[in-house]
């Protein structure tokens, strides 16, 4: 018996340079076997979005079958119609949706489609702006009709089964990377060269969208107490955000008078570079799922301070990997912070462990086995 080709949509809405979870679906994208899995990955742009940078990141990541469509508003007809248009020309068996809006275009899909199956993936569950709050009611009443889900981290399905969705619907499937790219290497960094860091400083890093639930503010006073004891120290923000977050940002760094200390990079594609130069990952996140960040630090020998927030508890352990610390606690942050500054011995420790915790645990191989069985298994279901 010949093994049929499965067919699958991977249906995102994203902006700009996107985040861990682009990377996850390009990466399971390039990485598939293409005898048995054909995967169109199908990106929703907003029109007003000159900045969209997907179709560059597919490109780096080998993705030839790659769309956009564009997306105006919360229901575009006309972006359903195409949608719709692109599963009949494929062939499309499985749609996997990825966040808020393709949750609700997947289940109008799945109604026109009827032999079309449909599923979910969880990246994080984060409930935090009162305008979202329509959004995420629909939002939850659509992922009811979802008959598969997969939450990235443990923490995550708790948060959703506390929502109303049916445990025996949810898998959980951890974030993983490609461990032979991010892995440390004996090349040298260029950030301090580009950045004017003088060599006998320290670098503490940050990379991720810049949004409400990555607590900057926290960031910059942990930032600030840490300056007061360690002038020598520079702060790298790695990333980008909606409007005027990046200005309203940067206006606040330079009120609190560390606005020399604290770096703003904007969206960059060299993160490997950026890692090279770290001493320490700090994370000051009110929310998580399981984020791709952490795991590229970890895979990269960088030490890391993190809340104890969402999936982030089932990837750092705690004094073995890197530090924990209890969201908003400044006092609590700057304390480790400064003391793993002052001690190498203890951040080469967490160096080699985080490493190799993400060898052991977390490698894309195994992730993309465990997907691909979950695929072949949701065909087969009537």
């Amino acid at each position: 018996m010949i093994n049929k080709q499965i067919k699958i949509m991977e249906l995102r809405g994203t902006y700009k340079g996107g985040g861990g979870p682009d990377k996850t679906i390009l990466l399971s994208a390039a990485k598939h076997n293409k005898a048995d899995f054909f995967v169109l990955v199908t990106y929703l742009r907003d029109p007003k979005d000159n900045d969209f940078q997907i179709g560059t990141m597919a490109r780096q990541f080998g993705v030839s079958d790659y769309i956009e469509v564009s997306d105006k508003r919360m229901l575009d007809l006309k972006c359903l119609f195409v949608l719709n248009a692109l599963i009949k020309k494929n062939n499309i068996q499985i749609i996997h949706v990825h966040e808020l809006k393709s949750t609700l275009l997947g289940f109008l899909l799945k109604l026109l489609n009827p032999r079309v199956k449909i599923m979910h993936t969880a990246h994080g569950w984060i409930i935090h702006s009162c305008s979202d709050r329509l959004k995420q009611k629909l939002q939850f009443m659509m992922l009811r009709f979802y008959p598969l889900h997969i939450a990235v981290s443990d923490a995550t399905r708790k948060l959703m089964v506390n929502k109303g969705i049916d445990p025996e619907t949810i898998s959980v499937l951890y974030n993983s990377i490609d461990t032979e790219y991010w892995k440390k290497t004996d090349r040298v960094s260029t950030v301090r060269e580009e950045f004017g860091i003088p060599e006998e400083s320290f670098i503490v890093g940050t990379v991720g969208r810049l949004s409400k639930e990555k607590d900057l503010p926290t960031f910059f006073k942990v930032a600030r107490a840490v300056l007061a004891v360690k002038p020598n120290t520079y702060f790298f923000i790695i990333g980008d955000g909606k409007g005027r977050i990046v200005s309203d940002l940067q206006k606040q760094v330079k009120e609190m008078g560390i606005g020399q200390s604290v770096i703003f990079t904007g969206h960059r594609t060299d993160l490997r570079n950026f890692n090279l130069s770290f001493d320490l990952f700090l994370t000051t996140s009110l929310s998580e799922g399981l984020p791709n960040t952490l795991l590229e630090a970890m895979a990269m020998g960088v030490p890391v301070v993190a809340t104890r927030v969402g999936g982030v508890p089932e990837l750092v352990t705690d004094r073995d990997t890197g530090i924990l610390c209890n969201a908003g606690d400044v006092d609590g942050i700057t304390k480790v912070v400064l003391e793993l500054l002052s001690n190498s011995g203890i951040r080469r420790e967490f160096s080699i462990n985080g490493q190799k915790r993400i060898a052991e645990n977390f490698s894309f191989k195994k992730r993309l086995t465990a997907i691909e069985a979950i695929y072949k298994s949701l065909v087969k279901k009537t």
